[in-house]
């Protein structure tokens, strides 16, 4: 286990979203493409350097794994946008660390015997609780659409298969990103489509956010090392803490919620970090 590698990726995934509202801006579908775009850039330069070698099975898995992450992340992209990203981040983290939980604990059996699945469970009832708090009080919550909050609910499961997928291949998580960068670029591509119906020539929004791909190669790449190490449950859920990295700095700097929140936000945030430790030792 190694704790260290797996909180890499938290880092730049909690910076990623300020990063995105303060410096490139854009609308979500352009945020998805440009994105999409960095990370391809950054893989194809590790695929040049190391020369990684895969086979077709194991290329459609992770090219699948990055379609399933254009879905979850253009839903996340929109969260920020309608609902904000102290509150989408808190919620996508809750539905994510939910599904995962449960597919690396019972479906690649990562929870062995009812002493883990009891901790497991435990810790993901101390992360909803944390979450919850961190959201607000149920009056908050209805004030905004509902349908957003469903919104993020149903692309979360494209996050899912993101994370599920590289499980079922043989080889190391790294050696597939270049595979799945080209499965993100696709599937955020016919997202932009949708979206804007047309593809500009200059969309200076699409290309600032090629740095938002960079940042989050970044954490993407190291994830997969820390699948291998880590295992799905562990690594996931580590990641994970990057809400406590964007939920402070969506307050400080984007300034989304009033200063007398920030106390129960606090005590939400250290509720999902307890929530996260008693997971990685479950």
């Amino acid at each position: 286990m190694n704790i260290g590698l797996g909180l890499i990726p938290a880092i730049f995934w909690g910076i990623l979203p300020i990063w995105m509202k303060k410096i490139t801006g854009g609308s979500c579908v352009q945020q998805l493409l440009g994105t999409s775009v960095g990370i391809t850039l950054s893989a194809l330069v590790l695929q040049m350097i190391f020369n990684f070698t895969i086979n077709t099975t194991n290329f459609l898995i992770y090219y699948c794994s990055g379609i399933c992450w254009s879905i979850g992340q253009g839903g996340q992209y929109l969260g920020y946008d309608k609902l904000g990203v102290s509150t989408t981040m808190p919620l996508s983290t809750a539905f994510q660390v939910i599904g995962n939980s449960l597919i690396g604990g019972w479906l690649f059996s990562e929870w062995t015997g009812l002493h883990d699945c009891l901790i497991g469970i435990s810790a993901l009832i101390i992360i909803m609780i944390g979450t919850l708090i961190i959201n607000g009080k149920k009056e908050n919550i209805k004030r905004a659409s509902f349908k957003w909050y469903f919104f993020l609910l149903l692309t979360t499961a494209g996050y899912w298969g993101y994370s599920a997928l590289p499980h079922y291949s043989n080889v190391q998580g790294i050696s597939g990103f270049f595979s799945q960068s080209l499965g993100m670029l696709t599937g955020s591509l016919i997202i932009y489509l949708v979206g804007k119906r047309t593809i500009s020539g200059n969309d200076k929004f699409g290309l600032k956010n090629i740095t938002s791909g960079f940042i989050f190669a970044i954490a993407a790449s190291v994830y997969l090392i820390s699948l291998q190490v880590n295992g799905l449950v562990i690594a996931f859920t580590l990641t994970q803490m990057n809400v406590i990295v964007s939920t402070i700095l969506g307050v400080i700097i984007l300034k989304e919620t009033e200063i007398q929140r920030i106390f129960p936000m606090m005590i939400g945030l250290i509720l999902l970090m307890t929530g996260a430790v008693v997971m990685v030792n479950a």
